[in-house]
C-alpha cells in the first residue's frame, strides 16, 4: 500500500509478487537462455500442480524469448527479476473449467460479441510485465481506460502458494489503476480434495491527508469451498456456502447491464464440475 515513505502501490505490489513465492520455489542466479531452457526442462516433470522458478540476473534480451507452452512468465525489467510458473493438468483442468463456465452464461445471455476473451495475454505494467491465467474484457473500447488491461483476471495456483495468489490479484488491481476491476483466484490443495474460488476487487480510500492521493485497497469479495471427504472418493461434494460464484456484469463490461442482461453467475453445480475434474486430474 502507499505509504509516507513514498513506496507506491504498484512499487509495493511488484514486489510482494517475488517475496511471495512458496518454500518449495526454485532459484537460480545469473541465467543465459540455455541455461533458462534447462531448468524449466528439468522441473516441468517434478510437479503435480503448479511450481514456480524464481531467476535472477536475466538480461531483458533473455526474458523477451520465452513464452514457452505451459508456463506464464512474469519479468521486471529494472531489477531484471524474472518468474516462471510452471503448468500441469490439474491446474489446466481449473482454469479452462472456469474459463469455459463463464463462457457458458456468457453464451446464454447473448454477448458473445461483447465480451473477448483474451487467455494468457501479456500485460506490462509499470515495471512489470505479466501473463495471466485467463483474462476478458469488453470487445469495445471503452473511454477513458486503457485498452491493453483487461477487466477481470484468472489466477490459479495451489494452496501453498495462496499468498502468492493474492499478491497476484493485488498486482493486477493496483498496476492498471483500476482498470483491472476483478481478479478470481482458484486455490487448489496439493493433497486433499479442497479448492477454494475466491474474487479480489479493489476498493480505493484516501491514503492520507496529507498525500492527498487514491490508496488502491484491494479486498476479498466473495470465498466459495468445494470440498469432500479425501477418504471416500465418490462421497458428496460439498460447496460452502451454496451459492453462484459472482463476476458483476458492470466489473466485466464497464456498463451498467439492461435487462435482461445481468452479472455472470457461475452455479454451485458448475463448480461442483470443477472440482471433481480437477481431482480426477490429481488422483484424488
Amino acid at each position: 500500500m502507499s505509504d509516507d515513505s513514498g513506496t507506491s502501490d504498484v512499487e509495493q505490489a511488484d514486489i510482494e509478487c517475488f517475496a511471495a513465492l512458496p518454500h518449495d520455489t526454485v532459484q537460480v542466479t545469473g541465467v543465459t537462455e540455455n541455461a533458462v531452457r534447462k531448468t524449466i526442462r528439468d522441473n516441468q516433470d517434478t510437479t503435480d500442480v503448479v511450481k514456480y522458478i524464481r531467476f535472477t540476473n536475466v538480461p531483458p534480451a533473455v526474458a523477451d524469448k520465452f513464452s514457452l507452452r505451459n508456463t506464464r512468465q512474469m519479468f521486471n525489467r529494472s531489477t531484471r527479476y524474472m518468474i516462471i510458473k510452471l503448468l500441469t493438468g490439474a491446474h489446466e483442468t481449473a482454469a479452462h473449467g472456469l474459463s469455459g463456465a463463464m463462457q457458458h452464461e456468457i453464451y446464454n445471455m447473448g454477448l458473445e460479441e461483447a465480451i473477448c476473451p483474451l487467455g494468457s495475454k501479456t500485460v506490462h505494467g509499470v515495471f512489470c510485465r505479466k501473463e495471466a491465467d485467463a483474462a476478458y474484457g469488453p470487445a469495445q473500447h471503452v473511454p477513458g481506460r486503457s485498452p491493453q488491461w483487461p477487466t477481470v483476471v484468472v489466477e490459479v495456483g495451489v494452496s501453498e502458494s495462496y499468498r502468492k495468489l493474492r499478491a497476484d490479484a493485488d498486482w493486477w488491481l493496483t498496476n492498471s489503476g483500476g482498470d483491472v476491476k476483478l481478479v478470481v483466484i482458484v486455490s487448489i490443495s496439493r493433497r486433499t480434495p479442497n479448492i477454494r474460488f475466491e474474487t479480489v476487487a479493489l476498493n480505493p480510500t484516501v491514503a492520507s491527508l496529507r498525500l492527498q492521493r487514491p490508496r488502491y485497497a484491494p479486498y476479498i469479495r466473495q470465498t466459495i469451498t468445494a470440498s469432500r471427504n479425501a477418504n471416500e472418493p465418490n462421497s458428496q461434494t460439498s460447496i460452502t456456502p451454496s451459492v453462484p460464484l459472482t463476476i458483476p456484469f458492470e466489473d466485466l463490461l464497464c456498463r451498467p447491464p439492461v435487462p435482461p442482461e445481468g452479472d455472470i453467475q457461475i452455479p454451485p453445480h458448475r463448480l461442483e464440475i470443477i472440482s471433481k475434474h480437477v481431482w480426477a486430474e490429481q488422483g484424488l
